[in-house]
């Protein structure tokens, strides 16, 4: 019996100006807090390093870190900290990819004990999400876009956060679509984050017996004899062999075919624990099946579709299609057809490890020609937050700004994840740069006075600005746009922080 279709959650989707106010608003009824208590060793870190660095660059010091350096920064972080910069300067590049490859021996449990205490429904399983907020599913998703942003900004594991990010394009599902709310946290959790460093099978199969997943590409309603196909074409299109690589319409019915009773336990119809993967023996197709040339005997039960899993992790197309989309999303927009082969082959010699690729796409022979890329919003949300040394104790402003960009966490709504091109989001220039004129107007957000500190020469605070944001980087034309702009009149905090919102406008700022 299939489940009743999916319910919207009261509006149509996260781009309605309406959806962060109604959140909050629902959110906010009863005693649910609005605010996030983060230890001060944890939010205060960044503001003063940061200070400390602004106190340098007042004083002439210069930066000892390489370009290539730089750019390793750029493309591991999700913005490069002051701290970033003194890490890497102190240990080298391999050292410090290794440490962020190392990601277990980064220390994040106050950041992590602090959103647990704080965040509860980041750690409940479905069935206490249904049952808790099954009336209210604003809670859960406001919750994991708080967390997400404060992990993004304060985790030292900046490496794994990228991936995170990375890994939930790759296998999106759209958390405005009922009931997601109460199974996208779930599945956030145990598949996204626990295997984004490990192995792209174990990240497959997880992503696979994922009841949001499951419901998210309609698989719940896959029986003999009324296939459903939606799960079977993006698992070969978007997850694994790309689009129009290596298999046919036959191959598509025939996967169909292996994963029908492949569903979850659904509140609505089922007993057990809701929320969790469920295999329906009686919905099975067990008669036999061909799949991309490989036989699969009659009666084979749930484990037709794990044979279909071990089929596509090993086929040359999955290797190349996931290798050319982490060297995109690393290394540039068009990655060289060796480069791929390289991180293809890394693939098959690890079976597929995760960190092993990594360890390709960001060594240095890749880095030093690696092409500029656009920041897409959350990412320059994060790179501004983390380069200002930001203390936030309220990120609803960071959600707003991310709404108005188009790029709240969680909300793209097709199968294939939020754009990385840069297409798409250079098309939304302008709402980027009022995120940056907005910033010093928002409300739960902190800084140390030393970053619009008005004293000194319009030359001595591009100089910091310069250090701050960009690394050193500050090209001629834009230091003489800025220095200009303040030299034009007498330099109040208020036009030294119409500087930064010049500066982080750059081009030095907004690509990486």
């Amino acid at each position: 019996m299939p489940s009743p279709p999916p319910r919207s959650t009261g509006f149509a989707n996260p781009s309605d100006p309406l959806a962060l106010s109604q959140a909050s608003k629902l959110a906010s009824a009863g005693s649910y807090r609005r605010s996030v208590r983060l230890p001060r060793s944890v939010r205060g870190e960044l503001a003063t390093l940061a200070a400390a660095t602004r106190r340098a660059a007042d004083s002439g010091l210069k930066s000892g870190v390489t370009q290539l350096q730089r750019t390793l920064l750029h493309r591991i972080t999700m913005g490069p900290s002051v701290a970033d910069y003194a890490r890497i300067e102190a240990i080298g590049y391999r050292a410090y990819l290794d440490e962020q490859l190392d990601y277990e021996s980064l220390d994040d449990r106050e950041l992590e004990d602090s959103l647990a205490a704080e965040l509860p429904t980041l750690e409940m399983s479905a069935q206490t999400l249904f049952r808790e907020y099954g009336d209210n599913p604003f809670i859960p998703i406001l919750e994991l876009w708080i967390a997400t942003v404060l992990r993004a900004v304060y985790s030292p594991r900046q490496l794994y956060e990228r991936m995170t990010v990375f890994w939930t394009d790759h296998f999106n599902i759209d958390i405005f679509v009922q009931p997601q709310p109460q199974l996208r946290p779930v599945d956030y959790r145990r598949v996204v984050r626990a295997h984004a460093m490990g192995t792209f099978p174990e990240l497959l199969s997880a992503s696979a017996h994922s009841p949001a997943m499951l419901l998210y590409l309609t698989n719940d309603t896959n029986a003999k004899g009324h296939p459903n196909e939606n799960y079977a074409r993006e698992l070969m299109e978007l997850h694994t062999m790309g689009a129009d690589n290596g298999y046919t319409e036959t191959d598509v019915k025939e996967v169909a075919r292996c994963f029908t009773g492949w569903t979850w336990v659904s509140p609505f119809r089922d007993r057990g624990e809701v929320g969790t993967f469920q295999f329906q023996d009686a919905d099975h197709d067990t008669a036999k099946k061909k799949v991309l040339g490989t036989s699969i005997a009659a009666g084979g039960g749930i484990g037709d579709g794990e044979t279909v899993l071990d089929i596509l992790v090993d086929r040359k197309e999955t290797r190349q299609f996931i290798a050319s989309k982490m060297l995109r999303w690393l290394w540039g927009y068009e990655p060289r057809k060796n480069a791929i082969k390289r991180v293809a082959k890394a693939y098959k010699k690890s079976g597929g490890d995760i960190r092993e690729m990594l360890r390709e796409a960001l060594s240095k022979k890749r880095l030093g020609s690696a092409t500029t890329k656009l920041k897409r919003p959350f990412h320059l949300t994060s790179a501004t937050l983390r380069a200002m040394g930001a203390e936030i104790s309220d990120v609803r402003f960071a959600l707003q700004g991310l709404r108005e960009t188009g790029h709240i966490p969680f909300s793209w709504g097709p199968p294939d994840g939020y754009p990385d091109s840069v297409e798409y989001w250079s098309g939304l220039i302008l709402p980027r740069w009022n995120s940056a004129a907005k910033l010093f107007e928002s409300q739960g957000l902190s800084w140390d006075p030393s970053l619009d500190d008005a004293s000194g020469t319009p030359q001595s605070i591009v100089d910091r600005l310069d250090t701050t944001f960009l690394g050193g980087t500050m090209t001629k034309a834009t230091r003489q746009q800025i220095e200009s702009y303040l030299g034009g009149k007498s330099i109040t905090r208020k036009r030294v922080r119409e500087a930064i919102s010049l500066t982080l406008s750059s081009p030095e700022f907004q690509e990486y």
